[in-house]
C-alpha cells in the first residue's frame, strides 16, 4: 500500500513538527488517564466508605417526636428474617461525658451487641489495640476511638468514669482502640448495650437498628420493604447520601467536558501538523495527482499521518498516564477532610477502563483531526500545485 508509505515518509521528514504533535497528544491523554484515576478513586472511596462505615439501612422511629425503638427484639428478629439482610443490630445511642484523671471529653457512647454490631460494622477490621468482642464477656468494658483516647491520654486497660446528668457515674475498662480515619474517631465509645440502657436508665429500649445487606444497592428495597411491614422508618445509604452521589454525577459532567476541551486541543495540534505538511508539500501531492493518486489516495495517505502521529501519542501518553497514576498512588498526596467529605489523603484507582476509553476518544478524535487537512489536499489542482513549487 504505497499511501502509507508515502504517509510514513513524509512524517518522518518533519521530525520536529512530527514530535510536537506526537507530545500533544501524549500529554492530552496522560493527563486525562491521571485525572480519570483521580475521579475513579475518589468516587470509590467515597462510596466504599459510605457503606462500610454506616448501616446499610438505619431504622428509627417514624415518629420524628419518638426518642426511642420499642419492642426492638422483636423487630430486630423479623428485619433479620428478611431475604437479603445478612445482619441486624440494635444501638443505643446517647451523648455523655468521659473523664480520666485531669482529662475530661465529650463522647456519643454507643450501646451495641458486640458481636452484632462487628457483623454489620466490621468493627474488628479497624482496631489497633485490644479487641472489640472482649466486650461480650466484659459487662462494663469500653472500646474508644483512638482520637478519643489520645485526648484523654488513656491506653488498653485503664479506667475511665461515664458522667451524665441523671445518672448514676459509670466506671468502665478500655479494652480496645478502633481508628476509621473519620471524624468519629474523636467522639466514639462503644460498650454493652445492657450497659448503656442502664447507665441512661432506659431498660429496654434502642435509638437505632443498623442492618446490612447482602447487596448494599439492593438497600433501598429493603429499606422500603421494611417500612412498609414494621411501621418503622428506613433509611438506605443511598438516600443518606443522595446529595454526595448527585454531586459526583455532576462533577463527572463537567470533568467529560474538561476531557473534551483537553482532546480538542490535541487535536488541533494534529491538525496544524497535517495543514503544514499541505502546505509545505503542494507541489508533491500536485505530482502524486498528475501521475494518477485520486483523492481517495491522496485523503488516504494524510489520514495515514493523522493515525500515526496519533496512535504514536496515544501509547505514549498511556505509558505516561500509567506512571504518573502510579508515582502518585506511593505519594500520600494529603487533602483538607472538611472538603473531601472526610477523606485523609487523595485517592487514586488505576482502572484499565479508563485507559480504554482515554485511548479510543483520543482515536476518534485524531480522525477527526485529520479529515480537513486530508480533504483539502485532495482538492488540490495538480497543475496549480505544480506551479506553486
Amino acid at each position: 500500500m504505497y499511501e502509507l508509505k508515502i504517509a510514513l515518509r513524509q512524517v518522518l521528514s518533519r521530525r520536529k513538527q512530527t514530535f510536537f504533535a506526537i507530545l500533544a497528544v501524549a500529554l492530552a491523554v496522560a493527563v486525562i488517564t491521571v485525572m480519570m484515576a483521580m475521579l475513579s478513586g475518589f468516587q470509590a472511596e467515597l462510596v466504599q466508605s459510605s457503606i462500610e462505615n454506616n448501616p446499610h439501612i438505619v431504622i428509627t422511629p417514624q415518629d420524628k417526636e419518638e426518642e426511642f425503638i420499642h419492642l426492638y427484639r422483636y423487630n430486630s428478629a423479623r428485619i433479620a428474617e428478611k431475604e437479603g439482610v445478612v445482619a441486624v443490630s440494635p444501638k443505643y445511642m446517647g451523648q455523655a461525658a468521659l473523664e480520666y484523671r485531669d482529662n475530661a471529653e465529650g463522647i456519643s457512647l454507643q450501646g451495641i451487641d458486640p458481636e452484632a454490631e462487628d457483623t454489620v460494622m466490621r468493627v474488628s477490621e479497624d482496631v489497633i489495640e485490644g479487641s472489640f468482642l472482649s466486650l461480650v464477656h466484659t459487662r462494663h468494658g469500653i472500646v474508644l476511638g483512638d482520637k478519643l483516647a489520645e485526648n484523654l491520654e488513656v491506653h488498653a486497660g485503664d479506667r475511665v468514669d461515664a458522667v451524665f446528668p441523671g445518672s448514676q457515674t459509670t466506671s468502665f475498662k478500655v479494652v480496645g482502640l478502633v481508628h476509621t480515619g473519620t471524624g468519629a474517631d474523636e467522639v466514639t465509645a462503644y460498650a454493652r448495650l445492657d450497659s448503656v440502657q442502664n447507665f441512661f436508665n432506659e431498660p429496654g429500649v434502642v435509638s437505632t437498628i443498623g442492618v446490612r445487606a447482602a447487596d448494599p444497592y439492593q438497600a433501598e428495597i429493603i429499606a422500603d420493604s421494611i417500612e412498609g411491614e414494621s411501621g418503622l422508618d428506613a433509611v438506605s445509604w443511598l438516600e443518606a447520601n443522595a446529595e454526595i452521589l448527585n454531586l459526583l454525577n455532576t462533577q463527572r459532567v463537567f470533568v467529560n467536558i474538561f476531557y473534551l476541551l483537553i482532546y480538542g486541543i490535541a487535536g488541533f495540534g494534529i491538525a496544524n501538523t497535517l495543514i503544514t505538511i499541505v502546505a509545505q508539500r503542494t507541489p508533491e501531492i500536485g505530482i502524486l495527482k498528475a501521475m494518477g493518486a485520486s483523492q481517495k489516495s491522496i485523503m488516504t495517505i494524510f489520514l495515514f499521518q493523522s493515525l500515526i502521529l496519533g496512535a504514536i501519542g496515544l501509547v505514549l501518553g498511556t505509558f505516561l498516564g500509567y506512571v504518573a497514576t502510579v508515582i502518585l498512588q506511593n505519594y500520600e498526596i494529603e487533602v483538607p477532610q472538611e472538603m473531601y467529605f472526610g477523606l485523609q489523603t487523595l485517592p487514586l484507582e488505576v482502572e484499565p477502563l479508563n485507559f480504554l476509553y482515554a485511548a479510543i476518544f483520543a482515536f476518534i478524535i485524531n480522525i477527526i483531526s485529520g479529515i480537513y487537512p486530508a480533504r483539502k489536499a485532495a482538492r488540490l489542482d495538480p497543475v496549480e500545485a505544480i506551479e506553486s513549487a
